[in-house]
């Protein structure tokens, strides 16, 4: 276990200083592990403060659930997007090939056909 200092749970926040470092599997019992704890300054939690942070903790993953589903809905749609833009512009090109072998093969025709006229 590390004992930071500072008020934040959180180790990551700026400030945070490592204290101190105990090895837990150095006490056997519960009650060793308990004295440890009270004479590091821990205190116990109600009932109703743990289950108070247990639905806090729930909430906050289902919130990050939403967001990621959200973003891979997001994703999905813009790749769709972008399939279907893809798909329009080869059959604006295919459009524009066919107009385009259709006017040459009009102009080989009339050039086959003024060929045989001067013949």
């Amino acid at each position: 276990m590390t004992l930071y200092e500072g008020e934040s749970s959180d180790v990551w926040e700026d400030g945070m200083e490592e204290v101190e470092q105990i090895v837990l599997s150095d006490y056997k019992t519960k009650e060793e592990m308990h004295a440890l704890m009270v004479e590091k300054g821990f205190q116990l939690k109600s009932p109703d403060e743990i289950e108070a942070m247990k639905l806090k903790k729930q909430k906050e993953a289902a919130e990050e659930e939403e967001k990621k589903t959200k973003r891979r809905e997001e994703n999905r749609i813009r790749r769709e997007e972008s399939r279907r833009k893809k798909e329009e512009e080869k059959k604006i090109k295919e459009e524009e090939k066919e107009k385009e072998d259709a006017v040459v093969g009009e102009q080989t025709k009339e050039a086959h056909a003024m060929k045989k006229e001067e013949l």
